[in-house]
């Protein structure tokens, strides 16, 4: 009677050595995705109609637009 006890130890020992050896393995977790960097918000800059030709450009970078009569410095080269 002690060798059967024995064996069937020695079989349920076996059989859930296997079960652990080849248990399924947890499943790993995806890297977390970096940071989003937020770009810097873009500057607005009013705009005015020139009075003479009615384009509008930018009320403190204003260049002039060719024509003799515009009120805006003509533009730096």
């Amino acid at each position: 009677m002690l060798k059967f006890l024995l064996l069937i130890l020695v079989i349920a020992a076996v059989w859930y050595g296997f079960r652990y050896v080849n248990r399924p393995k947890p499943p790993v977790a995806p890297p977390a995705p970096p940071p989003q960097v937020k770009p810097p918000p873009a500057q607005a800059e009013d705009l005015a109609a020139c009075p003479v030709c009615g384009a509008y450009v930018g009320a403190g970078t204003a260049k002039s637009c060719g024509r003799a009569d515009c009120p805006y410095p003509p533009a730096q080269n």
